[in-house]
C-alpha cells in the first residue's frame, strides 16, 4: 500500500457533504453520487466518457470513501456501506453497550472483501494504471457479460485463433495468448482508430484460446 505521505488530502468539505448526503437518504448509486458531487463543486467526479478519465473519478471516489469508512467506525459515527449500486451509512448502536464501555471494542468493523478495499486504498493503482490497462479491463467485462460459453474447441477453431493472434506454430500459456491479446489491442482498438470488426475477431480469438487452455483442449 502506499505511503501515507503519497496519499491525496480528502478535498475541502468533502467529508461533511458525504455525511449530511447520506444521513438524509437511505441509500444512493455511484453514479448519482458522482453527479451530485460535481454538481457541489468537484468536477473531478464528473461523469465522462472515456475510459481513463472515468476510471480514475471511480478509483478516486472509492478510494477517499474507503477512507472515510475506517475514519467514521473508528469514531463510531456509523458503518460506510460501499458498493455500485449502493451506498449507504448504517448507525452504529452503542446503547446495548453502555453499560460496559468494555464492550464497544468488540464492535466489529465493516464486512468487506479485503482485497477490494485494498485494492482501492492502494493508491498506486490510481497513479499507475494507463488507458490501454482500463481499456483491457473494460474489453474483458463486455466479453463476460455476452455470455461468452465456448464448449470443447476443434482443432481448426483452436487454429484459426492462433493465426487470428499471430501465435502459429508456438506453445501457449495464458500469459502468451493475454500479452499477445494486449499488443494487438494497442494497434486495433477502435478508439485508436482501428476495425471494429477486426477488433473483434481478437476479442473472439483471444477467448477461444483461454478456454481451450482451461479445457485442456489440443
Amino acid at each position: 500500500m502506499s505511503d501515507i505521505s503519497e496519499l491525496p488530502t480528502l478535498p475541502e468539505h468533502f467529508e461533511s457533504l458525504i455525511w449530511e448526503l447520506l444521513k438524509t437518504r437511505q441509500s444512493i448509486s455511484e453514479y448519482e453520487l458522482m453527479r451530485y458531487l460535481s454538481e457541489e463543486g468537484f468536477p473531478e467526479f464528473k461523469p465522462d466518457l472515456d475510459p481513463l478519465t472515468l476510471f480514475r473519478s471511480h478509483f478516486l471516489l472509492f478510494h477517499l470513501l474507503y477512507r472515510l469508512q475506517d475514519q467514521w467506525f473508528s469514531e463510531n459515527r456509523g458503518l460506510l456501506s460501499i458498493h455500485t449500486t449502493d451506498i449507504h451509512l448504517q448507525e452504529i448502536d452503542l446503547a446495548a453497550n453502555s453499560e460496559d464501555a468494555s464492550q464497544q471494542d468488540s464492535l466489529q468493523a465493516p464486512q468487506v472483501d479485503d482485497s477490494i478495499k485494498s485494492y482501492y486504498l492502494d493508491y498506486s493503482e490510481f497513479l499507475n494504471t494507463q488507458e490501454d490497462d482500463v481499456l483491457r479491463l473494460i474489453d474483458d467485462f463486455w466479453i463476460r457479460m455476452a455470455g461468452y460459453s465456448i464448449q470443447p474447441i476443434g482443432e481448426e477453431v483452436r487454429l484459426q485463433a492462433q493465426q487470428r493472434l499471430d501465435l502459429e506454430g508456438q506453445t501457449l500459456s495464458v500469459q502468451i495468448v493475454k500479452q499477445q491479446f494486449r499488443c494487438l489491442c494497442q494497434k486495433n482498438h477502435p478508439d485508436k482508430g482501428g476495425d471494429p470488426q477486426i477488433f473483434r475477431q481478437i476479442c473472439d480469438a483471444k477467448e477461444v484460446l483461454l478456454q481451450s487452455l482451461k479445457n485442456g483442449d489440443g
